[in-house]
């Protein structure tokens, strides 16, 4: 009986023991994870790096645990980003923004977004400056929105127009005994093109060249305007890779001045004895400022529609007409939600979930407006739901 009373206590005592350290574990966890306030410091320039992955829709982590064990992917949240610049206008701290980031890890679409806020931003009177090393194609079309655009001495700018290439499978198929067994429909259907032939077909060069052809006029209209440069010669420093060096970036006004990394800052300071503080995008949105305050009670329900789309519930990576349509009819039923805005950004998938999806815009837009406001893609299933839109 003794043996069995010290062996319940021993297993008591070890659950205890567990539980108490589980409990300080989690303390400690929480303490660490606690979000530190970040103050906006008089005199400072919004630094923009966007080579961290960015969403049309981030939300934050809620995990104490992961956070503080750093075990959460980072991102940034298209629409906090916007939020964010446009508070920028009018926030007395912020003298200016400062583009300098290695890359720009977003879509062409979600660049031109910002890129387009920042324009807004200038109609402010502060000061947008850019400066990087080297500067990628889609950097240099974010950075020529600056008011003054630097580059290092020994810099490079990568403008040479925009190309694809796609690889198919056929002859190895053939070779190796492989037979993909494929369903489409319609010859400007290409997903499955690879599998099928040996060569781009006529339908997908057309449609291929098309967008390519649009995105880079979009590029170079907007860069002429910046810029003060014509189209025709934006083609020509393409053609000719006129921002191979310094030299002849500056002799085609791709850039204002080649300057190195503590000469840009002194810029930054613009001739003043005060100290510039430099605050990151991050930190400005994680101070409040990447949300807009409204005491409206009318309201736009904004709902994502990012990734691919699978039959299930889906999740902020991925399209489900589980979350999705909950979504929708929770909007629907609001009488204080007067439109809805569905952000679309899909290379499409499962064809059900696209109809499912599509099934219950169609019954809400008889009570309701949709727009439809498309990402970096719209594409097959995720142009199929975009389409029904008011």
């Amino acid at each position: 009986m003794k043996f069995l009373r010290n062996l319940l206590a021993s297993i008591l005592g070890f659950f205890i023991a567990i539980f108490l350290l589980f409990v300080f574990f989690f303390i400690v966890v929480s303490i660490a994870g606690a979000d530190e306030k970040i103050v906006v410091k008089s005199n400072s320039v919004l630094e923009l790096d966007l080579s961290i992955p960015i969403k049309d829709y981030a939300p934050k982590e809620n995990n104490p645990i992961a956070q503080a064990l750093e075990l959460t992917d980072e991102k940034l949240a298209l629409n906090k980003i916007i939020n964010a610049i446009e508070n920028a206008k009018t926030d007395d701290k912020i003298k200016g923004i400062s583009i300098k980031t290695a890359f720009i890890n977003a879509g062409i679409a979600q660049t031109q977004a910002i890129r387009n806020k920042i324009e807004e931003f200038k109609e402010s009177g502060k000061f947008v400056y850019a400066y990087n090393d080297i500067y990628t194609q889609k950097n240099y079309y974010l950075s020529s929105v600056a008011d003054s655009l630097f580059l290092n001495p020994i810099g490079v700018i990568d403008f040479r127009g925009l190309s694809t290439e796609i690889l198919y499978f056929k002859d190895f198929e053939d070779k190796y005994g492989i037979k993909m067994e494929v369903v489409r429909h319609g010859k400007y259907k290409s997903a499955v093109e690879p599998f099928l032939e040996n060569e781009m077909s006529e339908a997908n060069r057309e449609q291929t060249t098309s967008f390519l052809k649009s995105i880079w006029s979009e590029i170079t209209d907007d860069i002429s305007k910046s810029r003060n440069i014509s189209i025709e010669k934006l083609n020509l420093i393409a053609d000719n890779y006129n921002g191979r060096n310094v030299t002849v970036a500056k002799e085609n006004n791709l850039i204002d001045a080649s300057i190195y990394e503590d000469e840009y800052k002194e810029k930054l300071a613009m001739g003043s004895d005060k100290k510039v503080n430099t605050i990151s995008i991050e930190d400005y949105i994680s101070s409040g400022k990447g949300r807009i305050s409204s005491t409206a009670k009318d309201k736009i329900a904004v709902i994502y529609a990012q990734g691919d789309i699978i039959y299930g519930e889906g999740s902020k990576d991925f399209i489900g007409q589980g979350i999705i349509n909950k979504a929708i009819r929770k909007a629907r039923k609001d009488t204080n939600v007067k439109a809805i805005v569905l952000r679309v950004n899909s290379p499409g998938g499962n064809a059900l979930a696209s109809e499912l999806i599509w099934r219950e815009l169609e019954l809400t837009k008889k009570e309701k407006p949709i727009v439809v406001s498309m990402g970096n893609y719209a594409a097959s299933g995720g142009y199929y739901i975009a389409c029904n839109a008011s």
